[in-house]
């Protein structure tokens, strides 16, 4: 990974390559249109942005491909250098998570209104595959109609955390680069202030007076708190000298057992803006050595 940093950051051209051809990999094409916006400014970081654009534009028009998909891409591009500009100026984990949730919801919002039609065969291809999943697993319980309304959230929702995943990941590779271990420290302190914890929180609570349909508009608030509660148990591993094992237990029980483990994750972090498990863990450890 760090020679892929390295290699991007060698010229445009170079940054260019990979952000083309990253899009047939997991966040490698974000990750690098937000390495060059962290480590040659934001202009850089749009020029990238501009070109890999322009690319996937032309490719849709050879193709047909629905236009709604390659502008979910284009706005993660545009997502990335606004966050690693807002996270280069104020170095702050919470003001950057805040503002790539409200820009990806800007940018759900906008895809409802300037692209209706897209939007309407999108959902109508997700229903018929999820009538056809039913139809396969004659036992599944899904009773499930997907409206405009949810479809979009899911957008906004994947949107913001293939956002967040893509900077860590910039991030990391910065860091390896240019001060080795300090993604680490940067990420295990990661915390947010009392009263955004609390607002991020009753967000979602109030959401549940909407429809059903659009309550995960109002779940996505959470996320800032689900990575610090995540970064919390990355802290208390490493604090407590365990082994990587119990981080993997971590991750496959968010992916098996879903939202108990991310409630829980949600919890610590809200628990720990408020009362400081960073710093009672710690103590507690001075204090029996």
């Amino acid at each position: 990974m760090k020679a892929l940093a390295e290699f991007i950051l060698r010229g445009r051209w170079q940054a260019l390559l990979v952000a083309l051809i990253g899009n047939f990999f997991p966040l490698i094409s974000t990750a690098t249109v937000a390495l060059v916006s962290l480590c040659k400014g934001t202009k850089e970081g749009i020029l990238i942005f501009l070109w890999v654009s322009l690319a996937l534009v032309l490719i849709q028009q050879a193709g047909s491909e629905n236009p709604l998909l390659t502008a979910i891409t284009i706005a993660s591009f545009g997502i990335m250098v606004t966050a690693a500009t807002v996270h280069k100026i104020m170095a702050s984990w919470q003001w950057t998570l805040i503002v790539i949730v409200l820009v990806a919801v800007i940018c759900a919002l906008g895809f409802g209104l300037l692209m209706s039609t897209s939007v309407t065969a999108l959902v109508a291809t997700a229903q018929q595959m999820l009538d056809a999943f039913k139809v396969q697993d004659s036992g599944a319980q899904l009773n499930i109609v997907i409206t405009e309304s949810m479809l979009l959230g899911i957008v906004a929702t994947i949107t913001a955390i293939g956002s967040i995943m893509s900077l860590m990941l910039a991030r990391w590779w910065q860091a390896g680069l240019f001060n080795p271990g300090g993604f680490q420290k940067e990420f295990h302190s990661f915390t947010l202030e009392a009263k955004i914890a609390v607002l991020l929180v009753a967000i979602p609570i109030m959401g549940q007076f909407l429809p059903k349909s659009s309550q995960i508009w109002a779940e996505l608030a959470v996320l800032p708190l689900l990575l610090a509660g995540i970064a919390l148990i990355h802290f208390a591993v490493k604090l407590l000298g365990q082994g990587k094992q119990w981080l993997a237990f971590l991750y496959v029980g968010m992916i098996i057992v879903g939202k108990p483990v991310t409630l829980l994750l949600v919890v610590l972090g809200l628990t720990d803006s408020l009362i400081d498990l960073r710093s009672r863990l710690e103590g507690y450890l001075n204090a029996k050595t």
